[in-house]
C-alpha cells in the first residue's frame, strides 16, 4: 500500500469517528422552531400610540451596498438583516417603513442630521454622531477587522498603518475614528465597501478597515480571494438604529419595540444572514435531511483540516524564504562582498531543500563565456572545469540558458544531448538533473545562472520553479548594485581627480544657500579646510559687500522666477574673506539644479580667483577716468557726473551748483621753480579741495591749472541753494589761499618751498531746465574769468539776465 493510501484511510478513519459526536453537539440546534412574532402595541404610552397613528409612513435611510446587513438586489429591492428587522417592527407596530432611495451612505448620514428621514439603520455609535442622534441598543455586534493584499507580514493593530494608505467608506464609522485617533494614517474615501476593497487590490491602498461580517459576505460573493484578514483594532461594529435628536418619541417606540423582538426571532434573522438556521424541536425528516449535511460538512472538515494542513506547510515555507530574501537584502544593503552575498543565497537554497545542490555561474565582461562559479557544495574539480566555458547551444543547461536566455530544464543528465561533452565529469560529481535559470540586468543583458542540480533524474514542480526564479531574481539584484557600487567607485574617484586637481573652486549648496561639498582648491585659496566650510552659510565666504551684491541677484531671480522666468547660469564677481584676514576677488559660475516639477532643490557651481584681473581693470579704469598727477576725477568722469546730477535733480526738484576754479598766477610758479613743483602745488591743491566738500560732491581736475566742483542736490529755493554755495566757495577760497610747504626731491635730499596762491572761482547754481553740460560749464567759466577780471581771489556768481553782474554776499 503507497503512503497517499495509508494518509487517505487514517483521514477516513478520523471523519466516521467525528460525525456522531457533531451530531450530538449539533442536534439541539436544529431542535429550535421559529415562533412568529405577534403585534403588540400595549407597550406603549397613549403619547407614543398617538404619534404612531399620526405617522402611518416612516422614512428610513439606509446603505445600498452594505451587504449582508442591508443593500439593494439586481431587482432594486432592499434586501438583508435590517431590511428583515425593518419587516418584522412593521408587523409590531403597524407602520409602514419607506426606505429613502438613490442616495450614497454619506448622503443619508447627512440628511438624517437635518432631520430629514426618521430613521436610519445599521449604524455606528460614535461621538460626532452623538451630537446629532439618539440611538437604540446594538441589534448586531462584530469585530472590527484589517484587510489587506495578502503580501508580507500581518499588520496586526493600526499603530502599524504609520504613513501609509487605508481605506474607508466615506461618512463610515471607521473614517471618524482613524481621522481623529490616527492622525498619521492617510485616508482613501471610497463610496461603497466593493470600491474600498478593490482599491487595496489595486494597489490604491495599502489596507480596509471595516465590520468583519460585511467584508467576509464581500469577499466571498465578488471573488476577492487574494484578501486577507491582517490584523484586528479593538473597536467593535455595533449596529442600532440611529433617530434625528428631535424624534425623541420615535426613539422611545423603537426602542420598546426592539426589546419585544424574542430571542428566537432575533436568531432567525441572524442565522438567515450571518449564520445557520437555528430550529426547536427535532422532525424525523430534519434530522435526516441535516444528518446528511452533517455527514457532507464533516468530509468538507477533513478536506479543508488536509488543505489547512498543506497551507499552514506552504506558509512557513514561504515565511522562511522571506526571511532569506530579507537577510540578503540587509546583507547587500550593507555592501557586503558580492561573493558573500551569492554564496549565501545559494547556502539557504540547500538548507531549506537538502536534496538540492546549487550554483550561481558569472559570465564575463564580453557575456560570452563564464568566469566564476559560486557552489560551495559542488566538487571543486567541477567547479574548475565550468570556469572560462563559452556559453552557446547544447552546452549544457547553464551554458544553453545564458545562450538563449530563457530557462533550460535537464530531467535526465545521461540522456540528455545537451549534456554529452559534460557527462562523464557531471556524473563523477554524483549529478544527474539540472535546472538552469537565467540571472538577468533590469535592461535585459544575461549576467549569469542560477542552477538546481539533484543527484537523481527529477523534474521540477510548481514550487520548485517560483524557488528558482525567486533565486535568480535575488541573485540579479546582489550583482546589479556590486556592479553600480562599482561604477560608482570609479565615478567617484573620476570626480574627486576632476575636483581636487583644478585651479577652481567647485561647490554645491541646498536652496537655503547652506554648503554641502566644496572641493579641496579653496584651502588652497582661501586657507580653509573643506571641514571648516561644509554645514555653512554661504555667506559667510564673502566681504559684506559681496553679500549685498548676492541678496540683490537673489532678489532679481525670485521675481524672475514669479513671474515664469526660469533663470540658468549667473555670474557674480564677489570679495571673499580669507582665513589669513585677506580679501580676494572671486568670480562665481552659479547654475540652480531642479526637480521634475521644476522647483529649486540645490545650487552648484564654479569660483575662480581673479584678483590680478580685477587689479587689472581697476588700474585700466584709474587710467581711464582720473588724473594720475591729482587722482581727481577727469573730464570724461567729470561728465558722466555731471550728468547723473542733472537727472536726479528732475526728480528731487532741487538746486545743485558748478564751481569752474583758476589758480592765480600758478604759470609764474612753475617759470621760476619748474614744473615738479607746480606738479606738487597741484596735488595739495586737489587734496585741500576735496577738504572742503561733502562724499556726494565732485571735485575734477579739468586741465592745466582749473578745477571744477559739483555740489550735488542744495535746495529747493534758489537764494538758498545760493547761500549754500557761496558758503561752500568762500571755505575753498580761504583754504587755497593759505601757505604751503611744498618738499621737492633735490639731488638725493628734500627742499622745502614755501609758496602762497590764490584761486578765482566762478559760480553757477542751476536746475534740470537751464541747459546742456557745454552750456552749465561755459556759464561757469564765464563767472571765473569774471572773478578774474575783478581782481582775482574773488567769488563771481554767473548771472543769467545780464552775465555780467557780480554778485557778492555777506
Amino acid at each position: 500500500m503507497t503512503s497517499q493510501a495509508k494518509k487517505r484511510r487514517k483521514m477516513i478513519k478520523l471523519l466516521l469517528h467525528c460525525i456522531p459526536l457533531f451530531l450530538i453537539v449539533s442536534l439541539p440546534l436544529f431542535a429550535l422552531s421559529d415562533h412568529p412574532s405577534q403585534p403588540n402595541t400595549s407597550m406603549f404610552s397613549e403619547t407614543e400610540k398617538a404619534w404612531l397613528h399620526e405617522h402611518p409612513t416612516i422614512k428610513v435611510g439606509m446603505d445600498s451596498a452594505y451587504a449582508p446587513y442591508e443593500w439593494m438586489n439586481q431587482n432594486g429591492m432592499y434586501v438583508g438583516m435590517a431590511v428583515d428587522y425593518l419587516h418584522l417592527l412593521e408587523k409590531k407596530l403597524g407602520v409602514h417603513f419607506e426606505i429613502v432611495k438613490e442616495k450614497s451612505w454619506s448622503q443619508i448620514v447627512e440628511m438624517g442630521k437635518k432631520g430629514e428621514i426618521d430613521m436610519i439603520t445599521s449604524i455606528v455609535q460614535t461621538p460626532e454622531r452623538l451630537n446629532y442622534f439618539v440611538f437604540s441598543k446594538p441589534y448586531n455586534d462584530t469585530q472590527t477587522m484589517i484587510v489587506d493584499r495578502g503580501e508580507g507580514a500581518f499588520i496586526g493593530s493600526l499603530e502599524n498603518l504609520s504613513s501609509r494608505r487605508v481605506a474607508v467608506e466615506k461618512g463610515s464609522y471607521t473614517q471618524e475614528l482613524l481621522k481623529k485617533n490616527y492622525p498619521y494614517v492617510q485616508l482613501i474615501l471610497a463610496n461603497s465597501i466593493l470600491e474600498a476593497l478593490y482599491s487595496v487590490i489595486n494597489g490604491k491602498a495599502d489596507a480596509y478597515v471595516g465590520d468583519l461580517s460585511a467584508i467576509n459576505y464581500a469577499i466571498k460573493n465578488n471573488g476577492l480571494e487574494t484578501l486577507r484578514f491582517s490584523g484586528q483594532i479593538a473597536l467593535s461594529s455595533q449596529h442600532r438604529f440611529a433617530f434625528p435628536k428631535n424624534h425623541t418619541e420615535f426613539a422611545s417606540i423603537m426602542t420598546k419595540a426592539m426589546a419585544s423582538i424574542s430571542k428566537e426571532e432575533s436568531d432567525v434573522i441572524f442565522n438567515r444572514w450571518l449564520g445557520m438556521r437555528i430550529e426547536r424541536g427535532i422532525r424525523a425528516e430534519t434530522l435526516i435531511k441535516y444528518s446528511l449535511g452533517v455527514a457532507c460538512l464533516f468530509l468538507l472538515f477533513g478536506y479543508w483540516y488536509y488543505r489547512l494542513h498543506c497551507e499552514i506547510k506552504y506558509r512557513k515555507a514561504v515565511e522562511m524564504r522571506e526571511r532569506h530574501r530579507n537577510s540578503v537584502l540587509e546583507m547587500i544593503a550593507k555592501m557586503l562582498p558580492l561573493h558573500e552575498i551569492l554564496e549565501s543565497i545559494v547556502k539557504e537554497v540547500e538548507a531549506q531543500n537538502p536534496k538540492m545542490i546549487c550554483s550561481i555561474l558569472l559570465l564575463d565582461e564580453t557575456k560570452k563565456s563564464f568566469c566564476d562559479s559560486i557552489a560551495p557544495t559542488l566538487p571543486d574539480f567541477y567547479n574548475e572545469a565550468i570556469k572560462g566555458i563559452l556559453i552557446g547551444e547544447g552546452v549544457g543547461s547553464c551554458g544553453t540558458a545564458a545562450y538563449r536566455k530563457e530557462r533550460m530544464i535537464v530531467e535526465n543528465i545521461a540522456t540528455h544531448p545537451y549534456w554529452e561533452a559534460y557527462k562523464e565529469i557531471a556524473l563523477r560529481a554524483g549529478l544527474q538533473a539540472c535546472w538552469s535559470e537565467p540571472i538577468f540586468a533590469s535592461d535585459g543583458t544575461v549576467l549569469g545562472t542560477f542552477a538546481i542540480y539533484h543527484a537523481n533524474p527529477q523534474t521540477p514542480n510548481l514550487a520548485d520553479d517560483i524557488l528558482i526564479e525567486q533565486s535568480a531574481n535575488l541573485a540579479s539584484i546582489a550583482i546589479e548594485k556590486s556592479m553600480a557600487a562599482t561604477k560608482l567607485k570609479e565615478s567617484e574617484e573620476l570626480y574627486r581627480h576632476l575636483t581636487e586637481e583644478v585651479s577652481d573652486v567647485i561647490w554645491k549648496t541646498t536652496p537655503d544657500l547652506i554648503i554641502t561639498y566644496i572641493s579641496p582648491s579653496d584651502e588652497r585659496i582661501r586657507g580653509y579646510k573643506a571641514s571648516e566650510v561644509i554645514g555653512h552659510h554661504i555667506f559667510e565666504m564673502f566681504a559684506p559687500e559681496g553679500v549685498a551684491t548676492l541678496l540683490e541677484n537673489i532678489k532679481r531671480r525670485s521675481e524672475a522666477e514669479a513671474r515664469g522666468i526660469r533663470t540658468n547660469f549667473v555670474t557674480y564677481e564677489i570679495q571673499h574673506r580669507c582665513k589669513d584676514g585677506r580679501l580676494i576677488w572671486g568670480e562665481i559660475i552659479s547654475k540652480p539644479e531642479r526637480d521634475e516639477k521644476g522647483e529649486i532643490i540645490s545650487y552648484h557651481g564654479i569660483t575662480r580667483e581673479i584678483s590680478e584681473r580685477k587689479a587689472m581693470q581697476d588700474r585700466v579704469q584709474q587710467l581711464a577716468f582720473y588724473d594720475p598727477l591729482t587722482k581727481l576725477p577727469n573730464r570724461l568722469l567729470l561728465k558722466e557726473r555731471l550728468n547723473h546730477v542733472m537727472y536726479e535733480m528732475k526728480r528731487t526738484k532741487k538746486y545743485s551748483a558748478l564751481f569752474f576754479i583758476d589758480l592765480d598766477n600758478f604759470k609764474s610758479l612753475n617759470d621760476t621753480q619748474g614744473h615738479n613743483v607746480g606738479d606738487v602745488l597741484l596735488f595739495q591743491v586737489a587734496q585741500r579741495l576735496k577738504s572742503c566738500l561733502r562724499e556726494i560732491d565732485t571735485v575734477a581736475r579739468f586741465g592745466g591749472d582749473e578745477f571744477v566742483v559739483i555740489l550735488d542736490t542744495l535746495h529747493e529755493d534758489k537764494e538758498t541753494s545760493m547761500e549754500q554755495a557761496y558758503s561752500i566757495a568762500e571755505k575753498i577760497r580761504i583754504n587755497v589761499s593759505a601757505l604751503y610747504l611744498l618738499n621737492i626731491p633735490h639731488e638725493g635730499k628734500e627742499l622745502v618751498v614755501k609758496h602762497q596762491c590764490t584761486a578765482s572761482i566762478g559760480v553757477l547754481v542751476f536746475n534740470s531746465e537751464e541747459g546742456s553740460q557745454d552750456d552749465l560749464l561755459k556759464r561757469a567759466d564765464t563767472a571765473m574769468y569774471k572773478a578774474k577780471e575783478a581782481g582775482r581771489d574773488q567769488i563771481c556768481f554767473y548771472d543769467f539776465s545780464s552775465h555780467e553782474r557780480q554778485k557778492s554776499l555777506f
